[in-house]
């Protein structure tokens, strides 16, 4: 396994780093608000009953809700849950800890929404990922899968993935692939500035100071 799949995701909000390999103390993926990406989609997205999959501290989770969404947001770090329903206290959002691979969950959400988690589940737990929220699925349900991609200027493998290697997983967990873009995902840059220099990353800033990491959006439908 690499250092990647053995993340310490639960510890990192706690102040323990990431990575075995860097000092990555701060949330890397908090920068305070909803993603843009996310944002976008959302706006082109009918309101219905939303999965957010690896919801960290409930911002996305947050948009998703005030677009008028029934949102469920989950997370396998307790610390970031308890977060989330201090800091969202108040809106009928559904803040449990769950895991992603086996969230044991009732089928029928039209919207599922992976902002970033793709990539933090272990590699060999992919597939199980991916099934699951094929079982979480109705025949209209829509996927939006956001996930790093291999880039100059992104993240080192085997954390960013070849388009090639999502598809191959996604249709063997019963999903059709609709569309694919690459976009920006946003960033805190502060928290893996170790990491960066280490690993000889050349990554972007947008005029925000945030990180630029080159990512895939794949919107996946049921596979008929």
């Amino acid at each position: 396994m690499s250092e990647y799949d053995q993340a310490n995701f639960k510890g990192v909000y706690q102040g323990q780093s990431l990575v075995i390999s860097s000092n990555i103390t701060e949330v890397p993926w908090e920068i305070g608000s909803a993603q843009p990406e996310v944002c976008r989609i959302l706006d082109a997205l009918p309101p219905g009953r939303l999965l957010d999959v690896g919801c960290g501290l409930g911002r996305n989770a947050r948009a998703a809700f005030e677009r008028g969404h029934k949102v469920v947001a989950i997370d396998i770090a307790e610390d970031a849950i308890a977060a989330s329903r201090r800091h969202h206290a108040g809106l009928d959002i559904h803040f449990e800890v769950r895991d992603a691979c086996q969230t044991e969950l009732e089928p029928g959400f039209d919207i599922l929404l992976d902002s970033a988690t793709y990539h933090a589940i272990p590699s060999t737990s992919r597939l199980a990922y991916l099934k699951e929220m094929r079982r979480l699925a109705h025949a209209q349900t829509r996927f939006h899968l956001m996930t790093f991609a291999t880039s100059v200027y992104g993240m080192p493998r085997p954390l960013s993935s070849h388009l090639s290697e999502i598809v191959t997983l996604a249709e063997e967990a019963g999903w059709s692939i609709h569309t694919v873009e690459r976009v920006d995902y946003r960033g805190n840059a502060v928290a893996i500035q170790d990491f960066a220099q280490k690993k000889g990353l050349n990554i972007q800033l947008d005029d925000q100071g945030r990180t630029l990491l080159p990512s895939w959006h794949v919107e996946l439908h049921p596979a008929h």
